[in-house]
């Protein structure tokens, strides 16, 4: 094992394989691919945020935008003991917008949400698509039963490196969903209460 700081160890990878020991390779390996994914989430919000770019859209499904979002986000909402579900839109069209764009943004909302839950009981985020054809107004949201934001805080949290989780955030998720929603001509807002949840 290595040292880490407060007197704490992690496995050893190395040490792992030369004596086969498949438990901490688990381990050591698992600690790897959460350093990865972080440090890939890091670069690529750091790039869309620095960059000023037009949206390339094409024909998509934000349906299958939310079922994406959600699946890929099972396992970090079951490591917190958060139930995750998608609610979907039977009558969504299809529409323009750009695909990759529009899942980093929904990305980073989830993993908030998911985040903010973390120690709830009772935890539960749902991500739904909504359309409206009066206004012909695509909707995705994000509910949570979280920890919640302070009336204060709810300007700030779109502001880049403003972060309220302390060092498991980089304060660019939010400022980076905005800037593409902003990018399609739409907008990110936030209802919330401390104690009680949030809606994104």
């Amino acid at each position: 094992t290595k040292p880490l700081g407060g007197g704490f160890a992690r496995p050893d990878p190395d040490d792992a394989l030369a004596s086969k020991a498949v438990d901490t390779i688990r381990k050591g390996w698992g600690i790897v691919e959460r350093i990865q994914e972080r440090i890939s989430a890091l670069v690529m919000d750091m790039l869309t945020f620095s960059k000023e770019r037009e949206p390339e859209p094409r024909a998509a499904d934000l349906n299958e935008l939310v079922n994406d979002v959600t699946e890929l986000m099972q396992i970090h909402a079951g490591d917190l003991n958060v139930a995750l579900e998608a609610h979907i839109d039977p009558g969504m069209p299809i529409l323009l917008f750009d695909p990759e764009a529009m899942h980093r943004a929904l990305l980073n909302v989830v993993t908030n949400a998911i985040d903010a839950c973390d120690e709830i009981e009772g935890a539960k985020v749902t991500v739904s698509s909504q359309y409206d054809p009066t206004a012909k107004l695509a909707r995705l949201v994000v509910n949570d039963n979280g920890a919640g934001i302070a009336p204060e805080d709810h300007d700030a949290i779109f502001h880049v490196f403003v972060s309220r989780k302390g060092g498991r955030g980089t304060g660019l998720g939010l400022p980076v969903s905005r800037k593409i929603l902003e990018e399609h001509g739409g907008q990110i807002t936030v209802t919330s209460e401390p104690g009680r949840g949030s809606s994104f």
